[in-house]
């Protein structure tokens, strides 16, 4: 029997939670598109400088696109080449949500987002938490991929990832 260390039982709970979150939504990424559809943008401000391509919103900020929804106190938007590059928000905290195809709510909150339009990838900076029925997850550092419904984690200011899984049956 091999006996597991602090260190390598966080690995093996990490690993875990890397598992289940590919095993569970294998199904849920082959159908999601929340990533093709239009971004709508709501704030009560909005700054746009066409010479740099960025439009600068502030005060109750929502961002939208599909079932994905992203609130802050301000958000930048950069424009490449004629085409919505990145998308980058503060606020305190940034709450983000979003519905899977088999209808759980995925949450997450941090102080800084930044959304890749490209890559189809957000990351949350700054006392990072996401949570979904029977799983929580919580870094400094958050990078959740739209397209491949993927997590990857960096650690907090101990520079530890903390994982939460609740006994029963997860999502599926």
């Amino acid at each position: 029997m091999k006996v597991l260390t602090k260190g390598s039982s966080a690995l093996l709970i990490a690993s875990l939670f890397a598992v289940l979150m590919l095993v569970t939504d294998h199904a849920v990424a082959q159908v999601s598109d929340d990533h093709t559809k239009p971004i709508n943008v709501q704030a009560d401000t909005s700054v746009y400088d066409d010479r740099n391509g960025t439009q600068t919103l502030s005060g109750n900020v929502e961002v939208t696109q599909g079932s994905m929804s992203i609130f802050a106190d301000s958000i930048k938007i950069e424009i490449r080449n004629g085409t919505l590059f990145r998308i980058t928000g503060t606020g305190s905290p940034i709450k983000f949500q979003q519905m899977t195809p088999n209808n759980e709510l995925v949450r997450g909150e941090c102080r800084e987002i930044t959304y890749n339009t490209a890559t189809t990838e957000i990351t949350f900076t700054g006392n990072a938490n996401f949570e979904r029925p029977g799983q929580k997850l919580s870094g400094d550092t958050i990078e959740y991929n739209l397209r491949e419904l993927t997590f990857k984690a960096a650690g907090n200011n101990k520079g530890r990832v903390n994982i939460t899984l609740q006994p029963g049956k997860l999502s599926q």
